[in-house]
């Protein structure tokens, strides 16, 4: 009986390992539809890699700018202006994806990834910049009727972010809290933890990933941030609150 049961077990985590492999392999198939669909300037093929969602977001952050389009149709009319300028597929660059990072929880999924852009010939006379662009990605998506689409993205080219000003830091917040007020806690986490990365001196950020660790049930990662936070800012009543209430549980 008990060599039954050791072998039922082996099967069920047998099958749950290849499920998610299995969903692994279909989310790398769909942020590879959506480049190829962007670069071969087929917008019928990109917009159905989407989610139309109301709340829909795509940032890009670079050392010459940051910009962020949020909702479905903001992001439509995007594309169909940049297809419209221009038409004809991008066959400058080979683009590898590469160094994935997948977590699956239902219906959801958060991809951290790289994208290689390798140039295949000379851009200088067009380009300023010849070399290899490596950026990294962090994508939501969401599974619609077996499919899996994006909901949500950010694109950063990390060796060369310099942030001016805090525009970047306060529009990623909101994006983390609007993860959070739809209930996506695990998405909302990465967001805030990428907020951290990018913007470790500022109180702020460490305050919003102690309230979605908190929202999380993770009562130790929640006191860590709200430490910091109020660490950096003494005066942050709301967080010293909000950390003696975790204390008390």
């Amino acid at each position: 009986m008990k060599k039954l049961t050791i072998l039922f077990t082996f099967i069920c985590l047998a099958s749950i390992t290849f499920a998610q492999k299995g969903e692994e392999e279909g989310i790398k198939k769909a942020i590879q539809a959506r480049s190829d669909a962007n670069r071969n300037r087929d917008l019928a093929a990109w917009r159905a890699s989407w989610q139309h969602d109301p709340k829909a977001s795509n940032t890009f952050i670079s050392k010459d700018g940051y910009n962020n389009v949020r909702s479905w149709d903001s992001i439509e009319v995007m594309m169909e202006r940049d297809i419209k300028q221009n038409p004809k597929p991008d066959n400058t660059m080979q683009v590898k994806m590469d160094n994935f990072s997948i977590r699956v929880d239902g219906n959801l999924a958060m991809a951290d990834y790289d994208a290689i852009f390798t140039p295949v010939t000379d851009q200088s006379s067009i380009f300023p910049y010849t070399g290899v662009l490596k950026y990294h990605n962090y994508d939501v998506l969401v599974k619609e009727n077996g499919q899996w689409k994006t909901n949500s993205r950010i694109v950063t080219l990390p060796q060369s972010y310099n942030p001016s000003g805090h525009a970047a830091e306060i529009d990623m917040n909101t994006a983390g809290y609007d993860l959070l007020a739809a209930k996506k806690v695990n998405e909302a986490i990465e967001v805030f933890k990428l907020n951290v990365k990018l913007f470790p001196d500022s109180w702020n950020v460490y305050d919003s990933l102690g309230e979605a660790y908190a929202a999380a049930g993770n009562t130790k990662e929640a006191i860590a941030n709200y430490e910091k936070s109020i660490q950096l800012n003494p005066k942050s009543d709301s967080g010293k609150e909000a950390l003696t209430k975790l204390k008390q549980k």
